[in-house]
């Protein structure tokens, strides 16, 4: 996949993402993002919006405490910037999330052997992350559509 390198801002990642921008300042708080933002940062916010919200069975989470970030999460989050400059990366990639691992597979042998080998009745939550990183290009290319669109301040 051929992605520009254009830094983008915390709120054109949020709206990239889908996302409001309070999910992009919970990732920068939380060191999910850093800047500069390039397109990855996308597709991470997805991961961590999407992981910073599971509780696992048997596990109490107050509602009103602060969360910090989990290694688990955190290794979902970098596995989701990694697919998105991986060569191997397809609209099928799969990102398996397990209480203590992740996982990207993408062929039908790999989710075979991923199944037959970790899933065995324990829970696992399956993100798309080939494609979200496949509907990346057109997220980017929308943001540049808006800016193109608004107008300029007015001269002084």
């Amino acid at each position: 996949m051929s992605l520009t390198s254009e830094q983008l801002s915390t709120s054109a990642v949020a709206t990239a993402a889908g996302l409001s921008e309070s999910w992009a300042w919970k990732a920068r708080d939380q060191g999910v993002l850093t800047e500069p933002h390039f397109e990855d940062a996308v597709v991470a916010l997805r991961v961590y919006a999407f992981v910073s919200q599971i509780v696992w069975p048997g596990t109490r989470r107050p509602r009103s405490a602060r969360q910090d970030l989990e290694l688990w999460q955190s290794m979902a989050v970098e596995a989701a910037r990694q697919a998105v400059s991986d060569t191997d990366t397809t609209p099928e990639t799969a990102l398996w999330v397990l209480e203590d691992s992740v996982h990207l597979v993408t062929t039908p042998a790999e989710r075979a052997a991923f199944d037959l080998k970790h899933l065995g009745g324990r829970v696992a939550i399956r993100v798309p992350i080939g494609q979200w990183v496949t509907e990346l290009p057109d997220a980017i290319a929308q943001l540049k559509a808006r800016r193109r669109r608004q107008p300029s301040p007015p001269a002084a």
